[in-house]
């Protein structure tokens, strides 16, 4: 806390005088302090080009996997059907007819109820306890306890337990009428049930009729009186081909299903890649750009990282990377391509054309060996000679824990503590030097003050003396 020290008896303006000269003994913090603050600018500068460069090698690292250059696309030549790859896909096709669907087996009760709470009446179940059973009696029952002999207490019981793989309804067949309707949760012949009494007992009251009975999905292949039958118990089938699902709305004949390369997948993937490199290329740009010079020979707009020799090796690395071209292939082959302004674009209808005449040449131009595991391309630098193997391991070297945008990081931080306890010090030194200046201006006053009252006492005391002398002649 600063204490006023204005000269009451001096009139100097102390207060000033003090903070002028604490204003000299601040410029070396001062310089601490801009030495600090762009430090700190630095640092985030880094962190963002840390991050861009980690972009460009997770973009990398797409084009490096296997399943990149395998994804698979897969069609139908009926609304009734459709098709999904995966990158297990075989390219090729097949022509079959969808001769049934998997329907989910259903009942209802040949009973009617006019009373859905009933539980000692006409309207009650005899039964108190009862099982739902697989239909050719495989598996385990499930046991149902209601916790009444009343029609609703049954549907209550039936749906609470999700083992059942039943669904119970109280249907109101007409005016205060109701029968009860149990639906298989799945479709198919291996879902299909009945409901017993207890130790699989016949209901003395509750018969059923089939509303609808389980079936299987079934796909002919061949002619109707040759060839062979694929059967699914639900309407998604599996295994028509390899890595091919299908799924079927509908009767429907002479499907057929292709698979071909989804060379769609490819190419925005590599697109990808080369957007990943234009960003950082853009980034690193924005952060040693050198501004303006002015006529004064000020300099204006220069990035935090103006004149970074490793920022402009980076950017050097990535242009490099592309122009060189791969294993004396230009990658212009397949539309990719630098500018004057030190960009890259990419033509797709070049890249598909290239990649429809030679996938094989094309994906080794990008990757010397894909890999199949995303755990190696996050820990290790890729030693490929493909392009995405090149800039993976450009991202790598520099944006990873050890990296060198790292090291910069840590000994930028390093440097910011320094400078954080040297500017802590100087606070300490500042408060002393403040606090003995004014002790000593206040000093001054109090001993102008002592002189003042002496010079105003020997006045006193040199009147007097004239005064006396004049009374005596």
């Amino acid at each position: 806390m600063s204490t006023s020290v204005d000269g009451l008896v001096s009139g100097l303006d102390t207060s000033t005088i003090i903070s002028q000269l604490m204003s000299i003994e601040k410029a070396p913090q001062n310089r601490l302090k801009t030495s600090l603050s762009s430090a700190q600018s630095e640092v985030l500068s880094f962190q963002t080009v840390n991050k861009t460069m980690a972009s460009l090698q997770a973009a990398a690292d797409k084009v490096r996997q296997a399943s990149t250059w395998t994804a698979s696309t897969a069609t139908s030549s009926s609304s009734s059907v459709t098709a999904a790859a995966t990158s297990d896909a075989v390219t090729g096709s097949t022509t079959f007819s969808v001769t049934q669907l998997a329907t989910a087996a259903s009942t209802i009760s040949t009973r009617t109820f006019s009373s859905l709470t009933d539980t000692t009446g006409a309207d009650s179940l005899a039964e108190s306890t009862f099982e739902i059973r697989s239909a050719d009696g495989t598996g385990s029952p499930v046991t149902v306890t209601p916790k009444d002999h009343s029609l609703s207490a049954l549907v209550t019981a039936i749906n609470a337990d999700p083992t059942t793989g039943v669904r119970a309804a109280a249907v109101q067949v007409s005016a205060g009428v109701y029968k009860l309707q149990l639906t298989a949760t799945q479709t198919g012949v291996a879902h299909d049930f009945s409901l017993t009494g207890a130790g699989g007992a016949p209901l003395t009251d509750l018969a059923s009729t089939t509303v609808s009975a389980a079936k299987d999905a079934v796909l002919h292949v061949g002619d109707a009186t040759a060839g062979f039958d694929i059967t699914s118990s639900s309407n998604t089938v599996e295994g028509v081909m390899p890595g091919v699902t299908v799924k079927v709305t509908g009767l429907a004949n002479d499907v057929t299903i292709s698979t071909s390369r989804d060379q769609s997948a490819i190419t925005s993937s590599v697109k990808a890649l080369v957007d990943a490199a234009n960003g950082a290329l853009g980034m690193i740009g924005n952060q040693i750009t050198q501004g303006t010079l002015s006529s004064n020979g000020t300099r204006s707009g220069a990035g935090p990282l103006a004149g970074n020799s490793q920022m402009k090796l980076m950017v050097d690395q990535i242009l490099s990377t592309v122009t060189s071209g791969i294993g004396g292939t230009s990658l212009s082959s397949v539309g990719i391509a630098s500018t004057k302004d030190g960009t890259l674009t990419f033509d797709a209808t070049a890249f598909g054309n290239a990649f429809t005449k030679d996938p094989k040449a094309v994906q080794a131009l990008f990757v010397s060996t894909p890999t199949t595991s995303d755990s190696t391309l996050i820990t290790t630098s890729p030693t490929g000679t493909g392009l995405a193997d090149k800039l993976s391991k450009i991202g790598f070297d520099t944006s990873s824990s050890g990296g060198t945008i790292q090291q910069s990081i840590d000994g930028h931080n390093s440097t910011i503590k320094d400078l954080t306890d040297r500017i802590a010090d100087w606070d300490v030194r500042l408060a002393s030097k403040q606090t003995s200046l004014q002790a000593q201006y206040s000093a001054l006053e109090v001993a102008l003050g002592k002189l003042k009252n002496q010079s105003t006492w020997l006045a006193g005391q040199l009147n007097a003396l004239s005064s006396n002398s004049g009374s005596s002649s």
